[in-house]
């Protein structure tokens, strides 16, 4: 089963739509769940956080920055080998609104763009995401939304969203089983890619001076509709 606990969209332009109405593609919910195991595994791993480090600091290529990041984590611990995810994840329509979404710059606090979006929220009872490694999944999954919401906690603090980000923290503890962030949630590169280097100062230092990127996120998307950050969503077994 799949939930979106938040209102969650694929791009910026919406959902991709075929003959059989809007979807949401394999590659959305793998993204999110690659995010999750390179967190995890490099926090875990030192002597492979010292080679992803080495080769951030290196002078990468841009476009290559995720790709080879991960190739890195998986040669080791390919833990999403095998993972059964349908190729197209369709959306009852009716779930599915066209809503103003606001950008929250995390360093101004305040809203610098709006703009209108299609998302869907909702519950999608027969999708069954399957692998032999599920429980090294929730783990990874776990410890990668602790963190994110630890960031955006810290990010918010003393402003009006600070509960909303307490309440999501609880869920991540308490409720949802393998917690997922989805979709066009921010405008950061990478998005959660390279979370665990956003605490790095050495990285983040050599990644601005020599390639002109701030990998920390600068903004997430919010809807004022109903009070929620995009794209917060949930795997249940």
């Amino acid at each position: 089963m799949l939930i979106f606990w938040s209102g969650t969209s694929f791009e910026k332009n919406g959902f991709l739509e075929d003959e059989n109405g809007k979807f949401i593609p394999r590659n959305a919910i793998l993204e999110a769940l690659e995010s999750a195991v390179v967190f995890y595994y490099i926090k875990k791993d030192k002597e492979l956080e010292r080679l992803v480090t080495k080769y951030l600091m290196e002078k990468p290529k841009l476009k290559e920055i995720s790709k080879e990041v991960k190739k890195r984590v998986f040669e080791k611990y390919p833990v999403l080998d095998g993972i059964e995810i349908p190729e197209k994840i369709y959306l009852p329509e009716e779930n599915i609104s066209n809503e103003l979404v606001k950008v929250f710059d995390l360093e101004k606090k305040e809203f610098t763009k709006s703009f209108h979006m299609d998302v869907f929220k909702g519950v999608l009872e027969d999708v069954k995401i399957k692998s032999q490694n599920l429980e090294k999944i929730k783990n990874a999954c776990k410890s990668y939304a602790r963190a994110l919401a630890e960031y955006e906690h810290k990010a918010l603090k003393d402003t009006e969203f600070e509960d909303l980000m307490v309440e999501i923290q609880n869920n991540i503890a308490n409720e949802w089983e393998i917690p997922i962030r989805v979709g066009h949630w921010t405008n950061t590169p990478y998005k959660g890619d390279l979370l665990f280097f956003w605490r790095v100062k050495e990285v983040r230092d050599y990644l601005l001076k020599h390639l002109h990127i701030d990998i920390r996120p600068k903004d997430v998307l919010y809807l004022p509709r109903t009070n929620e950050f995009l794209g917060w969503g949930e795997i249940k077994d």
